[in-house]
């Protein structure tokens, strides 16, 4: 995406390595990159995988992307879907953060995130930023945040740092089986969790702790009971 969509272009071989190392290939994959820009990651992942997918809305950046060994296809991922694939990576554009990581496929995926975002991911239950999308997250990845960047890594720079995190796939199919439950009752998370089951339309069941203090494990439990 160009600068119009809001697009902070990566400008650091030192990231783009980092993001293509963390993937881990082995020659042997096909890799969704979604938003590939100007192809600075690009050009790491052809040279290790076996076929790179690029998915990028802006056109205007075909000149970058003409020549670099990957298949492109002009289009918005949240709208296409993800091809079929063995990994995802993307430097992700902060703009669709949380829309992206509820559209990702069960697989893989190395993503570069606005900090703060990728921090309330793994943030742990009780602690402070801890709601859906920490609940949804864990439940579907195991989440090993990386390592974080400074704004001069991007041209222009933004006012956030960049942090890159792993995710492998987790208990997929229960968070599918309590998606629903999550969004109905997370959006109250410092209401007891009678209070909000009372608010998602739930029967209450005589929890009076926080939502916010329940675990993936808990959620799991409870969405069962109210399947």
């Amino acid at each position: 995406m160009g600068q119009k969509l809001g697009q902070h272009f990566l400008n650091s071989e030192e990231v783009a390595k980092f993001i293509s190392d963390a993937a881990k290939l082995t020659g042997k994959e096909t890799v969704v990159e979604v938003g590939p820009g100007k192809g600075m990651i690009t050009k790491y992942l052809v040279k290790n995988a076996k076929k790179v997918i690029a998915i990028e809305k802006d056109e205007s950046l075909k000149p970058h992307l003409k020549n670099i060994g990957a298949e492109i296809i002009y289009g918005d991922v949240l709208e296409t879907g993800f091809p079929k694939c063995d990994i995802v990576v993307s430097n992700v554009p902060f703009y669709i953060s949380s829309k992206l990581i509820f559209s990702l496929p069960k697989k893989p995926a190395v993503l570069g995130l606005q900090k703060e975002f990728a921090k309330k991911m793994v943030t742990l239950a009780g602690e402070s930023g801890y709601g859906r999308l920490s609940v949804s997250s864990q439940i579907r990845f195991k989440l090993e945040l990386l390592k974080s960047f400074p704004p001069t890594v991007f041209s222009p720079q933004p006012r956030v740092w960049l942090s890159v995190i792993r995710l492998e796939p987790n208990m997929w199919e229960e968070f599918i089986k309590c998606e629903d439950f999550i969004r109905r009752v997370f959006p109250y998370p410092n209401k007891t969790v009678d209070n909000a089951l009372k608010f998602g339309g739930y029967t209450p069941c005589g929890i009076q702790k926080k939502v916010r203090e329940l675990t993936p494990k808990d959620v799991i439990k409870l969405a069962h009971q109210y399947s």
